[in-house]
């Protein structure tokens, strides 16, 4: 964000009001799991495709040249591509980053309201499956990745499947984006979203199967929307999905109350909104 940015926004954050009730919600977890026991995505599409963020270039990078070390460093007499599975693809925005790259990407993707959203893209095959029981073949992959899905899973069983489906010194890659939470005011953008995805750097992922350590690349970028597509992002969030009626409608009302009376966007102005993309990378 630049330094007009900021000021920008803190001209319209001023200073903190009492806040009415329930505009703020409970601190949030690190992982989703911890109080959600199904995945409502499973079922619902929505407008996600539409909304959720991609991922800046050099997350992308990073788990190109994660595949790429991993079959340098043991080489396995394989050629062509290198191959990826993007397990819990949801609308394949990362998949189709990784085929812009290069990648020849197999997504697997359990719910049909997802995949019917995903788009068209050269190198992408898509399969119904679920990351402890992918159905894919044995050692054909140089890296696996969960792009903004870890947190659906059961971490032990997922890690035991991404090592039966990787090549020996394969890369598995667990990334997440999220807003910048440090940024008082887009804390509380999230407190009010109910955005259960704040996942901290001390604390790495812990995936079955005989895996190096974790590494991590952070990458700090920006993402701009109007109000008007944050209200929408705000309806694909897992907790808004499965809330009652009243409880959809007290939320993006708090949001409206949030966006346009207390941070004083007008309809359609642009957001600068600060992110911060965590790529975990570690080998066979």
């Amino acid at each position: 964000m630049s330094a007009s940015d900021n000021e920008a926004v803190a001209a319209r954050a001023g200073t903190t009001p009492s806040w009415p009730q329930d505009r703020d919600c409970d601190a949030m977890s690190n992982s989703a799991s911890d109080f959600l026991d199904v995945n409502p995505f499973v079922g619902e599409g929505g407008a996600y495709n539409s909304v959720r963020p991609a991922y800046p270039d050099e997350a992308v990078a990073a788990l190109v040249d994660a595949a790429r070390s991993g079959r340098g460093a043991h080489a396995t007499g394989q050629g062509g591509p290198l191959r990826t599975a993007d397990i819990g693809a949801g609308t394949g925005k990362m998949s189709g980053l990784l085929a812009r790259a290069g990648l020849l990407v197999d997504a697997v993707e359990p719910s049909e309201a997802m995949r019917a959203q995903a788009s068209s893209v050269e190198g992408v095959t898509w399969h119904d499956g679920v990351a402890e029981d992918t159905g894919l073949p044995n050692g054909a992959y140089d890296i696996v990745v969960f792009a903004q899905s870890w947190h659906w899973v059961d971490p032990e069983r997922a890690g035991l499947e991404a090592a039966r489906i990787l090549v020996p010194g394969g890369a598995l890659a667990i990334v997440w984006n999220q807003m910048a939470v440090s940024i008082p005011w887009v804390h509380r953008l999230t407190r009010i979203m109910r955005s259960g995805d704040v996942h901290r750097p001390d604390r790495p992922p812990t995936p079955g199967g005989n895996f190096a350590p974790m590494t991590l690349t952070q990458v700090a970028w920006e993402d701009r929307m109007t109000p008007e597509e944050i209200l929408t992002l705000g309806t694909t969030r897992s907790s808004y999905i499965r809330s009652s009626e009243a409880g959809r409608a007290r939320m993006q009302e708090n949001l409206r109350w949030y966006l346009y009376d207390h941070l004083g966007y007008a309809p359609g102005e642009q957001v600068t909104i600060p992110y911060a993309t965590l790529v975990w990378l570690t080998h066979l």
